[in-house]
């Protein structure tokens, strides 16, 4: 029997606390890191938080109309309460979403029209409550033109809004994650019966994936919401505050943080004199954790600033045509390649544009709508799968009522572009596209 000892070298990270509370205060929304700095304001004698001028705007309203009141009924109560409410909460979820429309460019009055109708067609659960040939009738256009709308729509906030059933919602939060399981569509798709019933042996054989995969993907799609809105829809919703706005000024991009929402953290003098000077040793003790919790808060903030005005720049970079264009010039890009270039781990990114969103010339968008997949051609060149989608449709649309394209002629037209893909892909993206085959598309102009 022979013995040996061999050594190597294993790089490991260890996450101190400070490094923690800076991942996680880099993961919150602009509303989350509110409410968190306001909890731990609660918590922390030494902080002195002192109210955003949004909200100091707001507490003079409130302000105003119990001065009001005093002119007024016994009732008045009610209406400040009234008024409360009317300021910090969207009266339903129909105001919320009609306010999403501008951000979109280039709709026709048509166009616009149907977008509210699918609106107000929506059930309690944001499930749209309509088909959508009633909706082409009403409209005097095609099933697949209203078909082109719902995608528009779909990608509101919240996510799945106007999903047509609990599988089309499943499948939109899986599109619109970018870390979900690879198998994660086709589980939702054909195998929810399986899932319910936790079949793990009879989906690992069939998809040639181990146990412990299948498993993660099963647990994946079971903490999926089942709806866009739940029974509480109606509590207070969001603003989509952008994070920060890109604005271009004598041909340069400046980034500009969104700060004006947030309270502003400093550290309490009074307090910190009355600690210091109390000669209890339980005192010090609690004034020094205190202390530094409230400096880390104040770290956290400041590398979350950092974090995100350096994701920027990249996006500057990368997305140039983006931030000219608008989603129509989106050139593909992972996490993974804006991580290397910031010198950070991918998930550090993820956190980075969770819930994150950007204000550019031409409309709002959320950070991870930027990061999009694409194909590598045989010469190197990357095309987003928005953009070879987008010149399908493009290709459909201009043949000829007698001379329509199958899908091999559009493969073989893109070839010639340079954008290299099968038969087959080019089918799927097609059918994604709500676009039927030349064999059973029926040639209408639609004005």
């Amino acid at each position: 029997m022979h013995v040996s000892l061999e050594t190597s070298q294993v790089q490991t990270i260890t996450l101190t606390t400070e490094l923690i509370q800076h991942l996680e205060i880099l993961y919150y929304s602009g509303a989350e890191l509110e409410e968190y700095i306001y909890e731990k304001a609660n918590e922390n004698p030494l902080l002195h938080v002192e109210d955003s001028k949004f909200r100091k705007s707001y507490k003079d309203v409130l302000q105003l109309a119990s001065v009001f009141s005093n002119n007024r009924s016994s009732n008045s109560s009610e209406k400040i309460d009234s008024l409360q409410t009317r300021l910090a909460q969207k009266d339903s979820f129909e105001p919320y979403l009609l306010e999403q429309i501008p951000i979109h460019q280039n709709l026709s009055k048509k166009d616009l029209s149907i977008l509210k109708y699918l609106i107000y067609s929506l059930d309690d659960r944001l499930f749209l409550d309509i088909e959508l040939d009633e909706v082409a009738e009403k409209f005097d256009t095609t099933t697949e033109h209203v078909e082109v709308i719902l995608d528009l729509f779909q990608t509101f906030e919240p996510t799945g809004v106007g999903a047509r059933s609990f599988t089309d919602y499943l499948l939109i939060q899986i599109d619109r994650d970018l870390t979900a399981p690879p198998l994660a569509v086709d589980f939702v798709k054909f195998e929810l019966e399986n899932i319910a019933t936790l079949s793990l042996k009879i989906l690992s054989k069939k998809y040639r994936t181990s146990i412990k995969e299948t498993q993660e993907t099963i647990n994946y799609i079971r903490n999926l919401n089942p709806f866009p809105i739940s029974e509480d829809m109606f509590k207070p919703i969001q603003y989509i505050v952008p994070d920060a706005e890109v604005i271009k000024s004598n041909d340069k991009w400046m980034i500009q943080l969104n700060r004006k929402y947030l309270p502003t953290v400093s550290i309490s003098k009074s307090y910190v004199d009355l600690l210091e000077s109390d000669p209890d040793t339980t005192t010090k003790k609690y004034y020094q954790d205190s202390l530094k919790d409230a400096l880390l808060l104040m770290q956290g903030i400041e590398q979350r600033d950092k974090t995100i005005y350096a994701l920027l720049r990249v996006l500057l970079e990368k997305q140039q045509g983006f931030f000219e264009k608008g989603m129509q010039e989106i050139k593909p890009m992972r996490l993974k390649d804006v991580s290397i270039i910031l010198g950070v781990h991918e998930s550090t990114i993820s956190r980075t544009i969770r819930s994150k969103y950007i204000r550019t010339p031409h409309g709002v968008y959320a950070l991870q709508l930027l990061f999009t997949k694409g194909l590598v051609s045989n010469s190197g060149k990357t095309d987003s799968v928005s953009y070879i989608k987008r010149r399908i449709k493009e290709l459909i649309d201009s043949e000829s009522s007698d001379k329509r394209l199958s899908d091999q002629q559009v493969t073989d037209i893109l070839g010639e572009e340079d954008i290299q893909i099968s038969r087959r892909t080019v089918a799927k993206y097609r059918e994604e596209l709500n676009i039927f085959s030349s064999s059973k598309r029926v040639y209408i102009s639609i004005k």
